[in-house]
């Protein structure tokens, strides 16, 4: 919503091309991918040579062209009247109101403030900064703009759902899902975006288009949680992973609120299934398959794992550590750090209030400021840092507990079960329509199956927050950057 007003108020349906002055709004909301939509290619402008050899041809030659440049950036004449200027800017987008006190208000949500606006302007004169405060507070973060925003949203998500084919489709699809989550339980809507997604997601992960994920190779993420050390020894000569246990999109959308100031690259990176920690994590750290590992049902092996690992790139063991909780100090030395923090999974498993629970406890964790400041601690010794999970959560309601089906080798998610090729299952997969999971990059001499979206083996009717299985919510978890140099 925000892109599209950008897009709308810059006059670029009217233009060939557009230069775009951009007073630091892009770092808050891409929108470029409006001007993408609508033909334009996005060029980031770096300076006049380079843009001179590989645009300068094109621009007159009519491809059409959003150019983002900064205020201070120097554009050649000949060139800038090539392109229509539109300073992007709060000041030109929302005349009416007072550009500083937005521009100070980190929080703000830039969607909310674009559907105001749009439906409010011809309203407003010149409010200054107590005034926009007030109309920020009763107009724009309220439960009726809200609603426009979610629903809108929930339309483009459908969307994207419908059309998603790969990893990368998924990754926007779980990003947008829980922009809509955090959005729906911070003013109180009601949204069932779980519906709208778990269908499809669920057909992917069945699907042999989830094991082929293990060939993909991206500069951006590892893809799967299992190659992420490598990736990551790929990508820095010093470096600290923060697994935040049970985080998912949702959290870190609350928890990444306390970064201002931290340049964070985002992507993210599909979960290990069955989505539980012994599994995943133990995939993560020691950059294993779980039918790798010694015993994927008991976490004795993760720290085991983890310095095998980094001992192979030749690493010796006083540049290896392993640590948990964010106070842990990084030795001296050390080229290689593993972070393991329990406080989101805790309060997933102690979780009775459902999403508007989970908005609550992460806004506490958020405003405590203890990962950013970790973080922050981390790169001012010269690490790079990547944020990530072992795995995600979902809102579920008890089914009942199980009994009997045969040998039951782990449990703890409430979310799957794995049992021995003699277990009979037909009673349980009829009670509980459990979902056979067909054991990629597992064992498979045991069987798999997993609790279908919202169901879990819990006491009947009880609400809880969970995972084990393969809702999007549990198996794309962030996959976070930030570069010592650029932090």
């Amino acid at each position: 919503m925000f892109a599209d007003y950008v897009f709308d108020m810059s006059g670029a349906c009217f233009r060939s091309s557009m230069l775009l002055i951009d007073h630091s709004i892009e770092a808050r909301v891409d929108y470029l991918n409006a001007f993408a939509r609508c033909g334009f290619t996005a060029v980031r402008w770096t300076d006049d040579l380079a843009f001179r050899i590989a645009w300068e041809d094109r621009l007159k030659g009519g491809t059409k062209l959003a150019v983002l440049a900064a205020p201070g950036d120097y554009i050649p004449y000949d060139l800038a009247q090539l392109m229509e200027r539109y300073d992007v800017s709060f000041r030109t987008l929302f005349p009416e109101l007072d550009a500083a006190t937005l521009e100070r208000d980190r929080a703000l949500d830039l969607d909310l403030l674009a559907v105001a606006y749009k439906r409010d302007g011809s309203r407003l004169y010149s409010l200054g900064s107590s005034q926009t405060k007030r109309y920020l507070a009763e107009h724009v973060e309220s439960r009726d703009t809200a609603e426009v925003v979610c629903d809108e949203l929930c339309s483009k998500l459908v969307r994207r759902t419908t059309d998603a084919k790969g990893y990368r489709d998924w990754f926007a699809v779980a990003e947008l899902k829980a922009r809509v989550d955090v959005l729906a339980a911070r003013y109180g809507i009601r949204c069932e975006t779980n519906a709208l997604t778990d269908g499809a997601f669920r057909d992917f992960m069945l699907s042999a288009e989830y094991g082929k994920l293990g060939g993909e190779l991206d500069d951006e993420t590892p893809v799967l949680v299992s190659k992420a050390m490598f990736y990551m020894h790929q990508h820095s000569e010093r470096f600290a992973i923060v697994v935040m246990d049970g985080m998912s999109e949702f959290d870190w959308r609350v928890l990444c609120e306390s970064f201002d100031g931290i340049n964070c690259e985002q992507s993210a990176v599909f979960a290990m299934v069955p989505t539980i920690t012994s599994v995943s994590r133990q995939s993560l750290l020691a950059g294993k398959y779980p039918v790798e590992l010694g015993n994927p049902w008991s976490q004795s092996g993760e720290k085991p794992g983890f310095v095998r690992c980094a001992r192979s790139w030749g690493l010796r063991d006083e540049e290896i550590v392993y640590l948990r909780g964010y106070g842990a100090e990084l030795p001296r030395g050390c080229k290689c750090a593993a972070y393991v923090i329990l406080d989101v999974d805790e309060r997933v498993h102690g979780q009775y209030g459902g999403r508007a629970g989970m908005l609550a406890d992460m806004e506490l964790l958020a405003r405590g400021g203890r990962l950013a400041a970790l973080v922050r601690r981390l790169v001012g010794a010269g690490m790079d840092v990547y944020i990530t999970a072992d795995h995600g959560n979902t809102p579920c309601v008890g089914r009942g507990r199980v009994t009997g089906g045969g040998v039951e080798t782990e449990s703890r998610g409430k979310r799957m079960l794995v049992v021995n090729d003699l277990a009979d299952m037909e009673s349980q997969k009829e009670k509980y329509g459990l979902i056979e999971f067909p054991g990629t990059f597992l064992d498979k001499g045991c069987r798999y199956y997993l609790c279908p979206s919202g169901v879990s083996f819990d006491d009947p009717g009880k609400k809880v927050i969970s995972h084990g299985g393969i809702s999007i919510d549990e198996v794309i978890v962030p996959f976070i950057t930030i570069r010592a140099e650029r932090a």
